[in-house]
Order: structure tokens, then sequence, then C-alpha cells
């Protein structure tokens, strides 16, 4: 305790006038005073919720000689484990030799230093810590000791993680994504031309999984894709590269093949791990898989011609029946002289200036206004009619035109833009996807000055979209380009990153404004509860880093509604429209301008609500009649989707379910009902008793009552009364905590 407070003290004539404040002068000081001013400044420092270490400067290897009890709390170390022992452990120890060289150098220099380092707790746990060094100088200026201020963001790199993680990978089977596995492949090509090896690609195609969907629903045909992809992980040889493309497509990297006998004995065994029987609830459910085969020395310009070639054989093995695998061959070569063909149009087609632009709204869930406006290019060819996006992406990517067509859409976008703002027709963003290869050209930076200027278009009306990929090769070089279009005013938003730019420390210097949610996870939303977490995790994650999400691909009220009650910042889908002419989103904004959407939740009933579920309409309308005597508010569907859309637009508190019906049984309806809306009170009402699955409903909690029909009437209004009552004290009881 001795030398803690002669630490103190030492501090306190370090910084004289401060001192001179707090005890009135230094000549009319008493002992008592000093003794109560180093009680009180002692109090303060134990009371901080930052950890506080000093260091003796003046002694070797600079030695801890005080430590508060936020640091024990914090590190789980007695500051009898730490006294006397070199203040570079505050580095992170002999496990973080750059951290420890920075603390090292800040002590022998005697200067200031900040920096966030990962040190151990007692307990074997990890945290990560802002570090900020201080010397605390003596009267002549000279540093006689070091004070250490340590701020918990453990919690803070933890969310970051589950991000990047939730972003660069696929979140159903955990698998790489495609950008990853794109990734993967480059690095695999350099390796085959450095080492004169050869590499396959595998492009793998589930037969049949549709039709699974459709037949037992979503959530078998997911966990036949977990399972699926847990075996073809336990078949490839280890260092070769497993991904998921999406819905029911794979790719398999094999690396350092040599020759195609190897390669078709890793196809043999995926072909027939995913051909064993697999077996979900009391269903054995059996696949196959279309596999196209390619082999490469790696010596090409575009490594992603490999997929398209594993991806063309694999239609030829569907083709030739399914389960079954073809390699690519010259007899597929009628695509590539057709892709050939499209490429020269596509050349054609911009010299004639016949490309043009269509604008997808973008718009705000409070204020249901459109915010923002997405560029999208579109190409009517004069024999083919309209190109699908992708084939016009690709015959950009075959003409090498994919940086001239993101000048000339970001320069007619930025016309277009200020010609809506001149005309008063709507003041937006407007969106401007930028590929990865124009965002990394030494003039992109003059090329966004001169459209904004060209166009006297307000920097702040214009978003910049952009890949992770931008990150892969020069992270430096990309951040400053991200903070020279912030101080341009420019705003970007960041559709898809994070094969290759893991680094937390580099994520927190991107200046990014939104986070786009993919399509995928929003078609299902409101009746896959998978695709609801995802998709409510993502929004949370990013919120939490302060980052707007917008989703895409909403293309029903249901689905908007769902998104607006987990707080997603902004829609764009066909729901709201489909990509607009420059002519028709002018009318379509002035129609919009002044139309004000009401809250989520605000258009449905605000009392006790009930929802009724039953395939025949006569049974529906017979327990209408009885429930709406009780004043509530009473719903029907007559399948399960439609109680679903119901359940997305209204606050339902009690359900009742018919337990056989077409689509689902109640069972089944309810238990997702659990999972989407937990705080409902769920019923079946049925005169079908299978006692069995009802137990196991009502023990899993997925169901309340089951009610038998015929009913009783009376008996029937005091079932749902309690089921209100119910419902009513859980949300008290979560509003609660």
């Amino acid at each position: 305790m001795v030398q803690e407070l002669n630490a103190v003290l030492a501090f306190l004539k370090a910084r004289a006038g401060q001192a001179a404040r707090l005890l009135k002068s230094p000549d009319t000081t008493t002992q008592g005073d000093m003794e109560r001013q180093l009680h009180l400044l002692r109090c303060s420092l134990e009371s901080s919720c930052n950890g506080i270490v000093i260091c003796d400067a003046a002694a070797p290897d600079w030695p801890i000689i005080y430590a508060n009890h936020a640091f024990e709390r914090m590190t789980g170390l007695a500051r009898a484990d730490v006294l006397g022992r070199s203040g570079a452990i505050l580095a992170g120890g002999e496990a973080e030799p750059a951290s420890r060289e920075e603390v090292a150098r800040a002590f022998a220099e005697r200067r200031e230093a900040h920096l966030v380092v990962r040190i151990p707790r007692k307990d074997g746990g990890l945290l990560w810590i802002e570090l900020s060094i201080s010397p605390i100088t003596d009267e002549r200026g000279q540093a006689g000791h070091f004070v250490a201020v340590l701020n918990d963001v453990t919690e803070q790199y933890r969310c970051r993680a589950e991000l990047m993680h939730a972003i660069r990978h696929d979140l159903l089977t955990g698998l790489p994504n495609r950008k990853q596995m794109e990734d993967q492949l480059r690095a695999a090509c350099a390796v085959a031309r450095q080492q004169h090896s050869s590499l396959a690609v595998l492009f793998i195609d589930l037969d049949g999984l549709k039709a699974i969907n459709d037949l037992f629903g979503h959530r078998v045909g997911d966990q036949l894709l977990v399972e699926i992809a847990h075996r073809m992980a336990g078949v490839i040889r280890t260092g070769d590269v497993l991904a998921r493309m999406g819905g029911d497509e794979f790719i398999v990297l094999l690396n350092g093949i040599e020759n195609e006998g190897q390669a078709l004995g890793v196809v043999e065994r995926l072909a027939q791990g995913i051909a064993r029987p697999c077996r979900v609830d009391d269903d054995e459910i059996h696949l196959t898989a279309s596999i196209g085969i390619t082999m490469s020395d790696g010596c090409l310009e575009e490594p992603q011609e490999l997929v398209q070639q594993a991806d063309l054989a694999m239609y030829k093995a569907k083709q030739e029946g399914r389960n079954t695998w073809q390699w690519y061959t010259g007899e597929l070569n009628q695509y590539v002289s057709e892709r050939f063909a499209l490429r020269n149009d596509l050349r054609k087609a911009i010299e004639r200036n016949s490309l043009e632009l269509h604008y997808q709204p973008q718009v705000d869930s409070r204020s249901g206004r459109v915010v923002a406006i997405e560029a999208l290019l579109r190409w009517c060819h004069p024999e083919r009619g309209p190109i699908p996006a992708v084939e016009l992406i690709h015959a950009a990517e075959d003409a090498g035109q994919v940086t001239a067509l993101g000048i000339w859409v970001l320069r007619t976008a930025c016309a277009f833009n200020k010609e809506l703002l001149e005309r008063g027709v709507a003041r937006v963003a407007v969106t401007v996807n930028v590929a990865s290869t124009l965002f990394k050209r030494n003039g992109f930076l003059g090329m966004v000055r001169d459209a904004l200027t060209d166009s006297g278009l307000p920097a702040d009306l214009l978003e910049i979209e952009i890949t992770e990929s931008v990150f892969l090769s020069n992270v430096e070089s990309a951040v400053d380009t991200l903070r020279a279009l912030r101080e341009l005013g420019v705003s970007v938003a960041i559709d898809d990153f994070g094969t290759g730019f893991s680094s937390l420390t580099n994520m927190r210097r991107l200046p990014l404004n939104k986070v786009k949610i993919d399509r995928a996870f929003i078609q299902n939303i409101i009746s896959d509860r998978h695709d609801a977490d995802i998709t409510q995790g993502i929004i949370s994650l990013a919120h939490h880093l302060r980052l707007k999400v917008v989703a895409e691909g909403v293309e029903t009220e249901a689905q908007h509604l769902f998104l607006k009650k987990i707080q997603c910042d902004a829609f764009q889908g066909f729901y709201f429209s489909r990509p607009l002419p420059g002519g028709e989103l002018v009318g379509f904004l002035r129609e919009r301008r002044d139309i004000v959407h009401p809250q989520a939740g605000e258009a449905g009933p605000k009392r006790q609500t009930l929802l009724l579920l039953d395939d025949e309409e006569n049974v529906l309308r017979a327990l209408a009649r009885v429930l709406r005597r009780d004043r509530y508010e009473v719903l029907m569907a007559g399948h399960a989707q439609e109680a679903f859309e119901i359940l997305a637009k209204y606050d339902v508190q009690v359900i009742i379910s018919d337990q056989r019906m077409p689509e689902m049984s109640g069972t089944e309806f309810l238990s997702r009902v659990k999972g989407l809306y937990p705080d409902t009170v769920r019923m079946v009402l049925s005169g079908y008793t299978d006692l069995g699955t009802i137990t196991d409903a009502i023990n899993q909690g997925e169901v309340y009552k089951f009610l038998l029909k015929p009913w009783d009437d009376e008996n029937l209004r005091s079932v749902v009364s309690q089921a209100f009552r119910q419902a009513e004290l859980a949300r008290r009881v979560r509003d609660s905590t």
C-alpha cells in the first residue's frame, strides 16, 4: 500500500498546478490534507470502470507498481499476480510480439501509445483491449512513471466477427460462399502455374431438391442440404475446398490433381455419399447429383472460366438423365460461340448508344417515401429482346467493357438524378453499382468528381455501391479511396463483403453506410424461421455497427410488414416497383411524393386479435360467429400460406388451427409459428385425434391446448378467453424484461 501511495504522490507532484488547485497551496497544505486528497484520489482510481495500471519508468523493464480493482475484474488477475512484473505484459505477453514491441518502444522513448491489444484472462479467455499509455512527468519534465488505461472492447469485436462470418459464409451450411470460393480458385490457379501442377473444378447440382421442397416443405429441404454438405465435406481431401453457390449448387475445388483418374475417384465418392438415403423425421429420402468436371493447369486469364466450364458440363449431365457426371469438352463450344456473338453485339450496342438505365426505388421503412433509386443497366437486343442481367454482365466481361459501361452508368445516373432535382420531382440519392475493376482504377475519384461536376448533382445525392472484392488486392488503397469519396460527400453502400477482408481492425476504418440483405433470405421470410432468424440477426448486428440495412427482393405486403417489425431500414423490390425507365420513374415518384405509410402494425387492429385456420369455410364461419360475441377481432385463413401472410401483417395474440389440412398439419404449422412468433398462444381444434402427435406438440410448447370438434360454444369461449389472458401475461413478462 505504501508503494501505491508513493506512486500516486509522484503523480500529484508531477502535476503541481493541478495539485495546488486541489490542495489550496503547497505552503499551507497539512499532512492531513495530503492524506485526505491521496485517499480521495485512490478511491477515484479504484472506482473507475476502466483498468488503470501504473508502471515505474525508472526501474528496468518498467515494473507494475499499481493496478486498480477494475483491472483485476477485467483480467481475472489479482494485484499480487502482476505487481513487480514488466509493464510489457499489458501488450498481451509473448504471444503478441508486435504489440509488445510497440509498448516497449513507448516505454523506452518516454512517449504516449494508443493501440488495440489482445490479452489473456487468467481463466484462459481472451480480451480485446483499447490500451492508452501516457508518461507521468515531474516538475523537471522527467518521466518517472507511466499510467496505462485499459478499456474492454471484447463484446464490440465479437459482434463484428459474427457479422463478418455471417456475410462471408453460407449461413445454412457454414460452407464458404461464392465469393470466398472465387478467391480460393484464383489462389489455386496461381499455385498450379508456379508448381506446374493441375487442379480440377467440380460443379455439383442436387437432383430433385425442388420437388422435395414442394412435397415436404423447406424445413426438410434445408435439413437435407445441411446433411449433404456434411457428407461431402467428409469425402473431399485435406486442402480441397467445398463451397455452396446457393440453392442446391455446390463447387468442389481439387488442388494438386495428378490425372483425371484421381479427380474421378473423388467424384465417385461424392456421388455415392450424396446417394445414401437421408432420414428426416419418419421419412427416408433419396437424392442424387449431376456433376460437371473440368481440369486446368491454372494458365488462364480469368479463373472463373473454370466454374463456367464445369457448369456447362453439369448441364450436360442433367441432359443425360441426371445422377451422373460429365467432363467439359470441346463439344460444349457452341455455348462459347453464342457468348462470343453476344459480346460482339454488345460492342455494337455501346457504339450505337442502344443501352439504357432503369431505376428501382428504395423505400424508407418509417415514412414510406422513396429515399433512393438504384441505377440498373438494361439492354434490349434487336433479335433476342431483353437480355437477362447475368448474361449482360457476362457479355460485358467477355467484351472487356465492364469499366467503360461503369463510367457510362455513373455519368448517366448523375445527370438523370440532377434532372429529377431541377424539375422538382424528388430529392433522392441515386445508387450506382461500381465494379471492382473500375473502383481500383487510378482515375476513379476523378471520374466521380467529373460526373458530379458535369451534371451539377450534389455529392450527397450519389451513393456508390461496392462489393468486398475491392479490398482483396490492396486494402490500404481501397480504404483511401473510400475516405476520399466521403470527403467529397458521397455515401458508400456495401452489397457483399468478407472474402480476403476479415481484419476487424480494418473493418472499423471503413466509412460504410449500408448493408444489403440478399433476396434469397426474403423470399420465404414470413414462413421460414431459418430465413427470419438470419435476417433479424444481420439487422441486429448491422445496427450495432451503425449501418443501415436494405432488404432486396421484397415482393409482397407480408414480407414488407414483417421486415418493418424487425426494424429493417429500407426496402427494394417488386412490391413497391419494378425497375422503371426514366420517364415512368418520374410518374411513380410524383404519385408517391406525398404518401406516408403507417408504422408496422398500425394497419392492424388494436384490440384482442384471433386467427382461425381451417380449410373448410363453413367451419371458419361457425367459429367466427361464436367468438365475435366476445368482441374479438377475428381473422380467417383457408390455408397455411394465407395464415403466415396474416401473421406478418397483424398483431395476433391467439391462434386456433385445424389439424388436418392439405399443405401441412396444424401441429407443423404451429411449430413454425412458435419459431416466428413465440409470444402467440397456439391451439389445435380438430376432430382428428392423433394423440401422439398432439401430445408431443404440447410437451414441446408448440401447442397450448387441444380442442375436439364438434365444440361446445361456451367451453370454447372460456378457453379462448383464458388464452388471451395467457397472451397478456406473456406480454407483460416480456416487457418487464
